[in-house]
């Protein structure tokens, strides 16, 4: 499994209390195709390297674009560090805030429904998957299907994930004997940090997920094959950055899958087939 760097501070059992109605971002004839939305707790030292890295490369891609920040309640510079690349970068850059610590799950719930692109990646603040794997992200997406994940897995079966300490790999194996069968079935890798959808797609997603914990991405697949949506896993390079603050204890594996084996429950009734 991977967590990006960001540990959620609220326990897995929190949910996201979602309002009434999501304040819809503007869109107009000179809204951004690209939105890369990303969520960020503590990460004054690793974002600046990330966004030299995809500010740079987006602006090469010759589209209209945006990146889209929330800040999930850090206290140290990493609002600093974003308003700084919004100063170098005006209105392609952009930051969103959350009301303290909410956890991973919500942080990218708020960036991606923040976010105006015609098509949205979501990204963990580190980029373990590096920026210039999303065009393979996109050509499916602008080939019918709605939704493209990155995955770790290779066409030949490796898997990139061999490079992470024994105990997150085998902690990750019985997650994945559960997920499968139970809650999302036939995704190999529903864990990595890099996720592409088209903007009413990922609108439609988001705006119901509940989870705020690191389980949020199974939540959004879930539903996305609960409603029909049209999935890609794209086979893309990764690194096993490091500096993430998650500590596979056996309290936290508890919570998580609690998280996993409640999300059937969570949307029980969700309407099957039910598309934007």
């Amino acid at each position: 499994m991977n967590s990006g760097a960001q540990e959620e501070a609220s326990p897995a059992a929190r949910l996201i209390r979602t309002p009434a109605s999501e304040p819809s971002p503007p869109y107009g004839p000179d809204a951004p195709e690209l939105s890369v939305a990303i969520t960020a707790l503590d990460e004054e030292e690793r974002l600046p390297p990330s966004l030299e890295e995809v500010v740079p490369f987006l602006e090469k891609m010759g589209r209209r674009y945006e990146v889209v920040v929330n800040d999930d309640g850090s206290t140290d510079n990493t609002v600093q560090v974003v308003e700084e690349f919004m100063r170098r970068y005006p209105g392609r850059v952009r930051l969103v805030q959350s009301t303290g610590n909410q956890g991973k799950g919500a942080g990218v719930r708020r960036a991606v429904l923040a976010s105006r692109g015609d098509y949205i990646l979501f990204s963990d603040a580190d980029f373990s998957t590096p920026i210039d794997e999303l065009p393979r992200l996109l050509e499916k997406l602008e080939t019918g299907y709605d939704i493209a994940v990155g995955s770790r897995v290779q066409p030949d079966g490796s898997d990139m994930r061999a490079s992470q300490p024994i105990y997150r790999r085998l902690f990750g194996m019985l997650f994945h004997r559960l997920r499968d069968p139970l809650v999302v079935r036939g995704i190999k890798d529903t864990q990595n940090g890099f996720k592409a959808f088209r903007r009413t797609v990922a609108h439609d997603l988001f705006r119901d997920t509940r989870l705020a914990s690191i389980m949020f991405d199974v939540e959004v697949l879930y539903l996305a094959q609960r409603r029909g949506y049209k999935i890609a896993e794209v086979p893309v390079s990764w690194t096993n950055a490091g500096g993430s603050r998650m500590r596979v204890t056996a309290g936290h594996a508890v919570r998580v899958f609690y998280d996993l084996l409640r999300i059937p429950w969570l949307h029980r009734s969700d309407a099957k087939g039910r598309r934007a």
